[in-house]
């Protein structure tokens, strides 16, 4: 989530700021590890009631404005919310059981989490995808020691998995901070999001290429808009009702066809990013395991839509638009000239939404610069919900494969956050009690 924040504030922002964000991150850790050492004798001094307070607030707030999300967002806000109130619930009652109900809790979202990261990692195999291996293991052992009733019989359950969450995300912190800190003048935050193997090499000069910077267009007055041809949208018959593979793989019509959708970026006149596989890739079932794999031997030559209206005029118009009027165009371009050299297609790692995703991210890089002028104004993006919404979409792409499904909530939830609603969550709360009660009049 941090890292999604830092690229909308922008690299001058984490620059300023990030000696202060490495004080925080250490302060973070080691306050994570006194919880942590705290629950080891089973008699706590954490203000557990307290903690169980505020997550209750939290839950309700986040119940109450998980109506008005669309798509995932809702379903998201909803579980997150439910599962919040729940544990909060067992936390404040205090009972003999509440304990091992929240060991079973925290212990099986764990074991569930590193389960899946370990599977993805194992068949996708993208890059560094060992490490992503080992720190699914690593989640499943934890799983493993918060269903152990050692040390404490369940009694510092609570404990253990903040501690465990507050030191991991503090040296997470400080490491990121760290690596912003070490990047050079006209670079991007991006460099830190973009994981290897995409096809696009940064400059590591910290400037522009000449030949590239003497083409940057710098009036961009058009809207950049996200076209997304979804599964069911692009059937050419009746599909068959799958709710959720419908929407984020694939969906398969009353004849079998398969049908998986299609994402593109485009600014009008300007830029226009539509990758497709030169010749179609064989989905065999046979061969569909080794397909999903983001290794060398299952690149194929790409080819890039020259714009939208020759791709509408060959398919069909995409059915779902998310458009974004505030953007950086001259880091968009830049990621662009760099990014089409590469005709390189990938179904799992450089496919059509990936790189809708990735030139989305460097077309908001800096954008709300301007909300870094306050305390309040950063403090009040941080806690949108919508930040977080985007940063599970995108761990889940990243550990898997974009689809245009991800791209498409993703892309709303970063069109939440750029351009929010005229009434922040909390005044939707209030506003919300206050028409509920008009209403029961």
């Amino acid at each position: 989530m941090i890292q999604i924040a830092l690229l909308l504030f922008g690299v001058d922002f984490m620059r300023y700021w990030g000696k202060y964000l490495i004080l925080f991150g250490i302060l973070w850790s080691l306050f994570g590890l006194a919880i942590f050492l705290d629950g080891l004798d089973g008699v706590t001094y954490f203000p557990l009631r307290f903690f169980g307070l505020l997550l209750l607030t939290e839950s309700l707030v986040t119940l109450s404005i998980a109506s008005g999300g669309i798509g995932a967002q809702k379903a998201l806000l909803y579980f997150k919310g439910g599962i919040f109130c729940f544990v909060s619930l067992l936390i404040l009652s205090n009972q003999s059981y509440s304990n091992l109900l929240l060991a079973i809790v925290f212990g099986f979202a764990y074991f569930v989490i590193g389960l899946f990261v370990v599977f993805s990692a194992w068949i996708v195999r993208f890059p560094n995808w060992k490490s992503s291996f080992l720190n699914g293991l690593a989640q499943i052992f934890f799983a493993i020691f918060i269903f152990s009733p050692y040390p404490t019989h369940y009694k510092a359950t609570v404990s253990f998995f903040l501690g465990t969450l507050m030191v991991f995300s503090g040296i997470h912190t400080v490491r990121l901070a760290l690596r912003v800190m070490r990047l050079q003048e006209g670079t991007s935050v991006f460099e830190l999001l973009a994981p290897e193997g995409i096809g696009f090499e940064f400059n590591k000069g910290g400037a522009a290429k000449p030949e590239v910077a003497s083409q940057v267009i710098t009036d961009f007055r058009e809207p950049l808009t996200v076209h997304i041809w979804t599964p069911e949208g692009t059937a050419s018959a009746s599909t068959i009702p799958r709710p959720v593979i419908n929407r984020y793989i694939a969906a398969v019509d009353s004849e079998g066809v398969i049908s998986t959708g299609h994402a593109a970026l485009e600014v009008p006149d300007s830029i226009y990013i539509s990758l497709y596989p030169a010749e179609d890739i064989d989905r065999s079932p046979s061969e569909f395991l080794n397909t999903l794999k983001a290794t060398r031997d299952n690149d194929v030559l790409g080819k890039f839509q020259p714009d939208y209206a020759t791709e509408a005029a060959e398919w069909c118009h995409s059915d779902r638009k998310i458009c974004f009027t505030q953007y950086n165009g001259t880091a968009l371009h830049r990621f662009w000239s760099d990014y089409k050299l590469t005709k390189t297609y990938n179904l799992t790692y450089r496919n059509c939404s990936s790189s809708v995703a990735y030139a989305l991210e460097n077309a908001l890089d800096g954008v709300l610069s301007g909300r870094t002028e306050s305390w309040l104004s950063i403090i009040r993006t941080l806690t949108m919900p919508e930040l977080w919404v985007a940063a599970q979409l995108r761990k889940r792409a990243i550990s898997m494969a974009w689809t245009p499904g991800l791209v498409m909530d993703y892309s709303r939830a970063l069109r939440s956050i750029i351009h929010p609603v005229p009434k922040p969550w909390y005044q939707r709360v209030r506003f919300k009690r206050h028409d509920n009660r008009e209403a029961d009049e």
